[in-house]
């Protein structure tokens, strides 16, 4: 009788633990899911709002107490092959000032001096043209999806809440990026913190219209907590989605020669 006992205790003790054990790997696929999909949605954003290339027309308007000042340019996007060109429009003082971006290099055309810079990196984190953007939103715009490990955090039925943390070999600034993304596929809002945990400004999208087929938030406006009172209101103008975009255009020749 007493080894039958012992007998029962040992079975139930050997399915106990291989219940945890199923439960456990569960949880673990679970995790493992909700990280592919939350890459997935941030994939898609950036699908969303770039494709594989882009040409874009944007305005730019830069808000401090002190001043305003408005700007306008075109922008064309290589995501694929990590390029991008940016030529000023207007006001007519900054017109033809443009900026190259090949992989990690960013280069700045100054038609006054007639001649480009490479920006070094440790001007990344300076402001933009004087707005709430970086030079190194420029720079890293495309290593979102790569550079970061993405989870869940939280969702119902109108948004899905994403945590961005940096890998250990990336070298990035943002110690962790929270996105709100709809369930109709756009994002939200975007707040990004230093890596002491620190918020630092938040990025939130407005606006969303059909454009060249694709239904795409046209107004960005960027916030920093650090200047109180400041904004950064970007507008898509026009935009056509995987236009032929020669290789030339994302040379140092191209990039000096301007305006026509």
């Amino acid at each position: 009788m007493n080894i039958d006992i012992m007998a029962s205790r040992s079975i139930m003790v050997v399915m106990r633990f291989l219940f945890a054990l199923l439960l456990v790997c569960a949880r673990l696929g679970q995790a493992g899911a909700a990280t592919d999909d939350a890459r997935a949605v941030i994939a898609q954003v950036q699908e969303r709002l770039r494709a594989d290339a882009s040409w874009a027309r944007y305005e730019m308007h830069i808000v401090t107490p002190e001043w305003q000042r408005s700007l306008r340019f075109d922008a064309w996007d290589d995501r694929k092959g990590r390029r991008f060109l940016i030529r000023m429009r207007a006001p007519r003082k900054e017109r033809g000032v443009s900026w190259l971006k090949d992989g990690a290099n960013l280069w700045m055309y100054l038609p006054r001096l007639e001649r480009d810079i490479r920006i070094p990196p440790s001007m990344m984190l300076s402001s933009w043209m004087g707005s709430d953007f970086t030079n190194d939103d420029l720079v890293k715009m495309e290593s979102l999806v790569d550079d970061y490990r993405h989870r869940i955090l939280a969702e119902d039925g109108q948004t899905i809440t994403i945590e961005s943390l940096p890998r250990p070999e990336a070298a990035v600034v943002w110690g962790r990026i929270v996105h709100v993304v709809g369930r109709d596929g756009l994002p939200r809002q975007d707040d990004y913190y230093d890596e002491h945990g620190r918020h630092v400004r938040r990025l939130i999208f407005s606006a969303p219209a059909v454009m060249d087929g694709r239904r795409i938030p046209t107004r960005w406006v960027m916030i920093t907590d650090a200047k109180p009172g400041h904004r950064t209101e970007l507008i898509l103008k026009d935009v056509r989605f995987n236009p032929p975009l020669p290789d030339e255009l994302f040379t140092r020749a191209n990039l000096r020669r301007g305006l026509d």
